[in-house]
């Protein structure tokens, strides 16, 4: 069995999957709970919300492509107490889903270690750049065993939030991720590139588990034409409402941070200014598009199962 598989166990509480939903893993003394806002009434009865913890409060930033969440995350010696007051404070009330970070009753996590734990979400959050999120709290100091419990505990944090629908927390949607050899993946990131004439457009970019990310620093034609999509346009209009997209000069607009497009075509579109398939315009090193990297490596893996 491979050592590197981690095995969660997700209880349906409410017996739905848009419910309570619990995360647990053997041998580990950590709990998060994951509900809508309307759930609230049932879930702040539970044991869990009587003890200390960290919370993650997640509502929509409407209209925003680059920050499209809004997070207030926070900690609390006990959770019910301090959760309450969000069920009516208008100054937070930003909210429609929540993730609840604990542990069991037998093993309540210090204060110390829901203040780092808190600090270290907000930071994580923050340099992604995916979300709005509250500014940084200064943590408490922790030392020896509880340094290495705190890795641990945010080690299958991270993954259970991920694994519950956390896109904010997610590496590979950050605004600089990091470089291609060291994705943590099990193998290096392939790196495609996108060039258009005069080299007006020159573009760097991989796939992700959510799309196409295009990197920081890529070039794009600044004119369009009329056969680009009208998708693919306000998407284009709307990264430069944002300042994802700046002019550059009077022929090319910059890419200010990464940004995960949901397919090759449109982030070719975009960099582009025109109608194209992005599959065969994004090439690696050897020249290869992205339809023939696909096809190459579907069919060696037929061949040696």
């Amino acid at each position: 069995m491979d050592d590197a598989s981690e095995f969660y166990t997700i209880e349906l509480v409410d017996g739905v999957a848009h419910g309570l939903r619990r995360v647990t893993r053997k041998g580990w003394t950590g709990e998060i709970l994951a509900f809508p806002r309307l759930a609230y009434r049932d879930v702040r009865g539970r044991g869990e919300l009587a003890r200390p913890g960290v919370y993650v409060l997640v509502g929509p930033n409407d209209g925003s492509l680059s920050k499209p969440y809004q997070l207030y995350i926070g900690r609390s010696d006990a959770l019910r107490t301090r959760m309450d007051t969000y069920q009516t404070a208008k100054a937070k009330d930003l909210w429609n889903y929540t993730f609840v970070l604990t542990s069991t009753r037998d093993h309540p996590l210090s204060t110390a270690i829901t203040s780092c734990l808190e600090a270290d979400l907000i930071k994580l959050a923050l340099d992604f750049g995916r979300a709005v999120i509250n500014v940084n709290q200064r943590p408490l100091a922790l030392e020896g065993p509880d340094t290495r419990f705190l890795r641990e505990y945010l080690k299958h944090a991270l993954a259970i939030l991920l694994l519950q629908g956390a896109p904010y927390f997610d590496e590979q949607l950050s605004v600089r991720p990091t470089s291609p050899s060291q994705s943590g993946s099990a193998s290096p990131r392939r790196v495609y590139q996108l060039s258009g004439k005069a080299k007006l457009t020159i573009a760097s970019g991989h796939e992700s588990p959510h799309g196409f990310t295009v990197l920081e620093g890529s070039l794009a034609r600044r004119k369009v034409t009329d056969s680009m999509p009208k998708a693919s346009r306000r998407l284009r209009e709307q990264l430069l409402e944002e300042k994802v997209l700046v002019i550059e000069d009077d022929e090319r607009l910059r890419l200010t941070q990464a940004y995960t497009f949901t397919h090759p075509s449109p982030a070719a579109s975009v960099m582009l200014g025109y109608s194209v398939n992005g599959v065969d315009r994004w090439k690696d090193e050897g020249g290869r598009s992205l339809a023939a990297v696909r096809k190459a490596e579907t069919r060696e893996a037929a061949e040696h199962p």
